[in-house]
Parts: structure tokens; sequence; C-alpha cells
């Protein structure tokens, strides 16, 4: 199986949209997976119906959400009447996540093409992302690999939690859970650069 750890930094700025209300649009300081795995592959998935919202996107491969490194953000103040076509807000304050932050993520499986200085756009905003680092591997799971980096968190569906004996929630929505799980002799991984991936889809199946 194909895997390769990555580091972008971002050239410009972009957000994953967290609260929206009380005039303030605010962002998760993370991305999510089905947001990488459409950055690299250019790919954009457009939803007609409501219920689609809740319809797995379908990748040849599968990826940690992109975690961040080093995060700045900053807000943007908007006014009533200025710049009225501006986007979403026409007035409140709108957090960003700043150029110059930086994210890591691991993908597995068949991968596209990935290269270091490669720019993808990635994020509510559609920042310009560049690869930084890049680490490529043929690697199966097992449960015995160390995992000197440390250990990537992962994105499931809320329902698939029942399959996780113990974990760390990081950001829990409707949609996604994302979730640092501790690595045990019953938890398969994949190591890429010294960074684990807990299989979480081959327990308890």
């Amino acid at each position: 199986m194909q895997a390769a750890y990555v580091e972008f930094q971002l050239d410009s700025s972009t957000m994953n949209t967290r609260e929206f209300y009380a005039s303030r649009q605010g962002t998760h300081r993370y991305l999510t997976k089905e947001a990488v795995a459409c950055a690299i592959t250019y790919s954009e998935v457009l939803l007609r119906n409501k219920s689609d919202l809740w319809t797995p996107l379908d990748f040849a491969f599968d990826c940690t959400p992109a975690v961040p490194i080093t995060v700045r953000t900053a807000n943007t103040i908007y006014k009533a009447g200025d710049q009225p076509n501006i986007g979403l807000l026409r007035f409140g304050r709108q957090e960003l996540i700043m150029p110059g932050s930086t994210f890591r993520f691991v993908a597995w499986g068949s991968l596209p093409p990935l290269w270091s200085g490669q720019v993808f756009l990635i994020g509510k905003k559609r920042a310009a992302a560049r690869v930084t680092a890049l680490f490529t591997t043929d690697s199966e799971p097992d449960t015995k690999s160390e995992a000197p980096g440390g250990v990537m968190p992962i994105e499931l569906p809320p329902f698939e939690l029942r399959k996780v004996r113990a974990y760390r929630p990081i950001a829990l929505t409707a949609r996604y859970a994302i979730v640092q799980v501790p690595l045990g002799p019953d938890v398969p991984r994949v190591v890429v650069n010294g960074w684990a991936v807990p299989m979480i889809g081959a327990i308890h199946e």
C-alpha cells in the first residue's frame, strides 16, 4: 500500500468554518480530510440535495485531517455597506487562518501524484498551499510498529466512534469527529516518516 507524509504551508488565507452566528464566522485550526482529499486531487463536489451532505465522498485513497503544526489566525472586520459583494458576510467578524500557517497530513491507498513544491487549493476560501515536505513509502498495517513522531488524529463519522475503545476528542460535529486514538496491541497502524495512523476501520469488523 502506498502511503505519504506531507507538510504544507499556506500562501494565502483560508478557513474551516466553526460557528457562524451573531455576526461572527469562526474557524477551526485544522482542515478536514475531505478538504485534503479534494485539494490534492484538484476536485470538488457540487451538492444539489441537502441529503447529499451526509453522503461520504469517494476517493481511491484515505487520509487524515490536515493537523496544524504552526497556525496563526486573524479577524477581518466587515462594516455594513462596505464592499457589499465581498462574500457571505455583510457586517461582522470573520476569523481566518493566515498565510505562513503550516499543517501535516498522512494519506494512504492509490495516491494521486504528489511532489515537493506542489501547489494546491484548500479550505473554505481555497487558499494556495505549497508542499514543503514529502515522504512516501510502501507500508502495510501492523500492531507492532513504533511511532517516534507521534500519533496522527483521525476523522470518523460520529457513529463509528463505537469502534474505538479509547480516544481523546478534538472536534465533534454532526458530520464528523476528529479524535486522537492511543496505540495499543489491538490497534493496527500504518507508520509513515515516524508518524502512526490508527487504522480504526480494521477494528471489530
